[in-house]
C-alpha cells in the first residue's frame, strides 16, 4: 500500500493542529478539509479543500477523488458519529485506502465496561464497526479494500495539565487523588499522538485493520504530583476522592445532558481504567515510539506557573 496524499478533518481542534504539523514534517502531502461555513484559517502553504456543511456523501467523494486522497484522518470530536459515518461512506466510494477514525481519547471504546459507562464510547464503537464492515466489502471504484486503524492514546497529558482532565488544578495548587493516587494509567502528549498517527501511515501494512494503543507516560497521579511540586516549588493540597463515588454522582447528571459531568467521568475513568501497558494492541514499539520524560514535560507545560 502506497500512501501519498492525506486529508485531515478537525485540523483546528485540540489535537488537529499537532497532527497537521506532523503531516507537514512528513513525506506525505497533507490536505485540510474545511466545511463551507468554517472560519478556521491556516498558513498560506496549507492545502485546504472545501466540503459542504452537510457532508453530502457524493460531493465529499468527488473532493476525495479529484485530489487523489489516499488516507483520511478524522480528528473531530468522537461524539460526531453521523458526520464521521458520512465521511467514511464518501471515502469508501472513492479510492481512499486508509481511515483513522476519531477514536483518539482517554478511554477504550473496545472495553465493555467503558462502553456501558459512557455513551460517547458506544458512538466510537459504532464508527469502528462501520469501518470493520466496509473493510470486508468490494468497492465501486477500486479493487483495493478500504482499511482502517484506530488509535487510543489515553488522557491528553500536556493538554490535561491545563484543565481538570488529569484531576489537578495547577493554578490553585490542588490535587484530586483517586483511590489513593497510586493507580497506573496511560497518557500521551499531543505531539506524541500526532507522531503516532503519522507512523501508522508510514507502516500501513503492519497497522492495517487494527486497534492500537500508545502512551507517552505510564504514571500514577502521585508521580505526576511529585513532578508538579518539584517544578513549581509549591506544595499542593491533597484532596482524596473515591472513583466509585465520583462516578456514581456524575453519571446521573451526564445522562441528563450535563457536559461537565461527562468530562468528570472521562477524567476519572481515564485514570482508573486506562492502563495500556502489556495490553493487546499496545503499539509504542511497533510505531517506533518511546515514553517521554515526565518531569521534562511538566516543566515545559507548567514551568513556574
Amino acid at each position: 500500500m502506497a500512501i501519498k496524499s492525506v486529508a485531515l478533518i478537525g485540523a483546528s481542534g485540540t489535537l488537529g493542529p499537532s497532527i497537521l504539523t506532523a503531516l507537514n514534517n512528513s513525506p506525505f502531502t497533507p490536505f485540510v478539509l474545511n466545511r463551507e461555513s468554517s472560519k478556521s484559517t491556516y498558513s498560506d502553504n496549507t492545502k485546504v479543500l472545501t466540503i459542504p456543511d452537510d457532508l453530502n456523501v457524493e460531493q465529499v467523494r468527488k473532493v476525495f477523488s479529484e485530489n487523489a486522497i489516499d488516507a483520511l484522518i478524522i480528528a473531530m470530536a468522537g461524539s460526531h458519529v453521523e458526520p464521521a459515518k458520512k465521511l467514511i461512506e464518501a471515502a469508501f466510494n472513492s479510492s481512499v485506502q486508509r481511515i483513522i477514525p476519531a477514536d483518539f481519547g482517554s478511554c477504550d471504546s473496545a472495553d465493555d465496561a467503558t462502553v456501558a459507562l459512557l455513551p460517547l464510547m458506544e458512538g466510537k464503537q459504532r464508527v469502528r464497526q462501520t469501518l470493520i464492515d466496509l473493510s470486508s466489502r468490494d468497492r465501486p471504484n477500486t479493487a483495493k479494500k478500504l482499511t482502517w486503524t484506530a488509535l487510543v492514546p489515553g488522557h491528553f497529558f500536556d493538554y490535561g495539565l491545563g484543565t481538570s482532565l488529569l484531576k489537578f488544578n495547577v493554578a490553585e495548587r490542588k490535587a484530586y487523588l483517586l483511590d489513593g493516587g497510586d493507580i497506573k494509567f496511560s497518557a500521551s502528549n499531543l505531539d506524541f499522538i500526532a507522531r503516532a498517527t503519522v507512523a501508522i501511515l508510514q507502516k500501513p501494512d503492519e497497522t492495517e485493520n487494527k486497534l492500537l494503543y500508545v502512551h507517552s507516560h505510564h504514571v500514577t497521579q502521585n508521580e505526576v504530583l511529585s513532578a508538579l511540586e518539584k517544578v513549581t516549588g509549591d506544595k499542593f493540597e491533597r484532596i482524596e476522592e473515591s472513583s466509585k463515588h465520583e462516578l456514581s454522582v456524575a453519571r446521573p447528571k451526564m445522562l441528563e445532558g450535563d457536559g461537565d459531568a461527562t468530562e468528570e467521568i472521562v477524567a476519572v475513568w481515564g485514570v482508573v481504567a486506562s492502563d495500556w501497558k502489556g495490553k493487546e494492541g499496545f503499539a509504542n514499539e511497533l510505531l517506533g515510539l518511546e515514553e517521554e520524560d515526565l518531569e521534562e514535560v511538566v516543566r515545559r507545560v507548567v514551568g513556574g506557573k
